[in-house]
């Protein structure tokens, strides 16, 4: 072992020093810059796949759910409401798909920030 490192090290005393070109840091950031910018594009496109994939599995399940199993439909009787306690099935059901907006989207920011 020792051997084969002094042999090596013999090796490359013997090569020629030679100089960086000029421009080699600025090479290898745009380099790296661009191997970031490419891996964080995958990272992106293998998420944006995870969620159709997630997606469609939901659809076929329910799909599924409602075909074989027969689960029971659930129906409104929208004649049988009246119109304050419509207006309030509307707001509750824009209140919740905001507070669900607003989540999604922090923990997006969150996500994105560190990178």
């Amino acid at each position: 072992m020792n051997r084969e490192k002094d042999i090596l090290k013999n090796l490359f005393k013997q090569l020629p020093e030679e100089q960086l070109p000029v421009d080699f840091r600025t090479n290898l950031m745009q380099q790296v810059l661009a191997e970031s910018a490419r891996v964080k594009k995958q990272n992106e496109y293998g998420g944006l796949i995870a969620v159709i994939l997630a997606s469609l599995a939901i659809l076929a399940l329910a799909t599924v759910a409602f075909l074989y199993m027969k689960i029971p439909q659930i129906t409104i009787d929208w004649s049988s409401l009246t119109i304050p306690s419509f207006y309030f099935f509307i707001g509750a059901l824009a209140f919740i798909l905001l507070v669900g907006d607003y989540l999604m989207r922090k923990k997006y920011r969150e996500r994105h920030k560190e990178e």
